[in-house]
């Protein structure tokens, strides 16, 4: 068997983010056919949790990087913040040790911030698996409404990035992409001097059981990590533009805010309003995603592909989204979920979907069986073995 080391910014079980998700999934696919290795940031409890799932497991502590480091980064340096924030002297000589005892075909590394590792082997074993094209999301997030600092850091950012994706793309010997609109943006952004391949995100469908609700509790769910900004834009719009007209207009409607590090005014809304309820982080969201009627992906900012898209289809609930938030899937408004993109859009469509039993269970139906046809790891699992083989891996 062919051997491939994987670098992970995180040991992936549990699976309790969106990344989690998609290195599990292709760690387990990789291991149907080849031996794998893996490098991982986390803790010594964590080894436990990844050793059952690779050859040679290695476990490395996280590197402590505080906002002065940071800021310091930004004006001394033109990389970009990403390729520093993970940068370990301890993780780098892992990585030197293993490459030196073992005769790997490849050495994948698992989004931008492991991606500064790729240059401590030869180019011709170097993967990437670009988890965003994250210039985009940048230059997006640039141009987003927001604070004035913030779009200014994006704008740079996106700026250091280009360059940044640039040189890793074109010099790895093979780029996996989460969708076909990011393969596309990295092949302009190489002008296509790439290997590029799509290997879209996708998930253990059998791991959710499909519960449509057909009696609406009148619960929305927001879901995801609430420092990132894409989800922090989301959900301060959501909340001040769309949510106070839906809670006057359908009696006993609620919100639950669900991911780790809310923001103080989120807290304290949820504080002055029982009808939202902000959870901070839990290790398993299907309980909420069982009592829920809809999730809002009322995104502004983004690139690649939403995981958490692909577990609502695969739990039954149905979904209202921007364009933006479903970019990247093979989903279609009117059919696998409601496409909403100004604040009426918004009103109208929770008010619908909240109210109508029967649109609830035919985007629920339709969004499974989408989910199972395409995004379920045995229907992706051709496009790994198609990608890696391009490659003679």
């Amino acid at each position: 068997m062919r051997r491939v080391l994987v670098l992970l910014p995180a040991v992936p079980d549990p699976p309790d983010a969106g990344a989690k998700l998609r290195n599990l999934g292709l760690l387990r696919l990789l291991s149907r056919t080849h031996e794998v290795d893996a490098i991982a940031f986390g803790t010594s409890d964590e080894h436990a949790r990844l050793a059952p799932l690779v050859r040679r497991p290695t476990v490395v502590p996280r590197p402590l990087r505080t906002n002065p480091d940071r800021l310091r980064d930004a004006f001394g340096t033109d990389l970009p913040d990403m390729a520093m924030r993970l940068w370990s002297a301890e993780f780098a000589a892992a990585v030197r040790g293993a490459v030196a005892a073992e005769t790997y075909e490849a050495v994948q590394a698992e989004g931008i911030e492991l991606a500064p590792y790729l240059g401590l082997v030869p180019p011709q074993q170097r993967i990437y698996d670009a988890h965003n094209a994250e210039f985009l999301l940048q230059r997006r997030a640039s141009e987003a409404p927001g604070p004035p600092l913030a779009r200014m850091y994006s704008r740079i950012q996106s700026r250091r990035l280009a360059r940044f994706e640039r040189e890793i793309v074109s010099t790895s010997r093979l780029t996996l992409a989460v969708s076909e609109h990011d393969a596309n943006q990295l092949v302009a952004l190489t002008n296509g001097n790439a290997c590029i391949h799509v290997v879209p995100n996708g998930i253990d469908v059998t791991a959710f059981e499909f519960e449509p609700p057909a009696h609406s509790t009148r619960t929305m769910l927001f879901l995801g990590k609430l420092d990132f900004r894409p989800n922090t834009d989301a959900v301060r719009w959501l909340v001040r533009c769309v949510l106070p007209s839906v809670l006057q207009a359908v009696p006993n409607a609620r919100l639950f805010a669900v991911g780790g590090a809310p923001p103080r005014w989120l807290v304290r809304a949820g504080q002055r309003d029982s009808r939202i309820a902000v959870t901070g982080y839990v290790d398993d969201e299907r309980p909420y995603l069982a009592r829920s009627s809809a999730l809002l992906l009322p995104l502004r900012i983004g690139a690649g592909t939403r995981l958490k898209a692909l577990v609502a289809m695969a739990s039954g609930l149905p979904i209202i989204s921007t364009r933006l938030g479903m970019e990247g899937l093979a989903a279609v408004s009117g059919e696998h979920y409601l496409r909403a993109e100004t604040a009426t859009d918004w009103i109208d469509a929770i008010r619908l979907v909240l109210c109508d039993a029967a649109l609830r269970q035919r985007l629920a139906t339709n969004a499974r069986v989408l989910v199972e046809q395409r995004y379920d790891w045995s229907a992706i699992a051709p496009a790994l073995r198609d990608a890696y083989g391009t490659v003679g891996v």
